[in-house]
Formats: structure tokens, C-alpha cells, sequence
């Protein structure tokens, strides 16, 4: 790729601004931030006119939400199968709740959900019941 060398002025705000900003645009220079900066900046003024540029940016915008909402999913999810295999397991006891019956339960049902990927039925809960006295 030719690249021009350009000099320009910048104020010293905005300079500070502008190495803050460098990680969140993935820029690994001032250069790098500079030409996406006014790609960006070129795109905004023309996105009348082209689709191509706002496409990628949409895509883009849309693959981060989701990613992040996946994961809140999947976080909440796995603590819910724990819990889910908390209950099945106390069910599944049938014996008088000790008072550190609860941790050591909590324990030995997040270790089961990691194993089974959080499918755990009542029989396999009885096959492996483990009763504190």
C-alpha cells in the first residue's frame, strides 16, 4: 500500500483524547487511528450515498451486542442448572438438611453441572447422591 507522508496540527486535548480512543478502534498508531478516523468520518458524510460503507459498521455493531448478550445468557444459564441440580439433589437426598449441608451441596452440584453441561436428572442425582449427616 503507497501511503503520502501528511502533516497537520492537532491540539493537545484533543491529542490526549486521541490516545485514549487508539485502543478502543484497535489502531496500533497515531497513523492507524488517523485513516480510520477519516475513513469513518468520509463514510458518515457519504452514507447517503453508499450502503457499502454503513454495511460492515452495522454487521460489526450487531456481532458485539450479540456476543455480549450470548455470554449474559450463558453466565445465567449455568447458574441456573446449578441451582436446578441443587434442588433435584436435595430431593433426591431425602435426609434432614445439616447446617453445611448447603456449601458442600452448592460445591459438588457446580462441579456436576460442568460435567454433564448442566443436564442432570433426578435418576442420575439419585445414582450419585452423597448424604450428609
Amino acid at each position: 500500500m503507497n501511503k503520502e507522508r501528511r502533516v497537520y496540527y492537532q491540539e493537545p486535548e484533543q491529542a490526549k483524547r486521541m490516545k485514549t480512543a487508539m485502543q478502543l478502534a484497535n489502531c496500533t498508531s497515531e497513523s492507524d487511528f488517523v485513516r480510520t478516523a477519516i475513513d469513518f468520518y468520509i463514510g458518515y458524510l457519504l452514507q447517503n450515498e453508499s450502503l457499502d460503507y454503513l454495511s460492515p459498521v452495522i454487521n460489526r455493531s450487531i456481532k458485539n451486542v450479540i456476543g455480549g448478550v450470548e455470554k449474559n445468557i450463558s453466565d445465567m444459564l449455568f447458574k441456573l442448572a446449578v441451582e436446578t441440580g441443587m434442588t433435584t439433589q436435595m430431593f433426591a437426598d431425602v435426609y434432614d438438611i445439616a447446617d453445611d449441608y448447603y456449601d458442600s451441596l452448592h460445591k459438588r452440584i457446580a462441579r456436576m453441572v460442568a460435567e454433564t453441561n448442566g443436564t442432570i436428572s433426578l435418576e442420575k442425582a439419585y445414582e450419585n447422591r452423597n448424604p450428609i449427616e
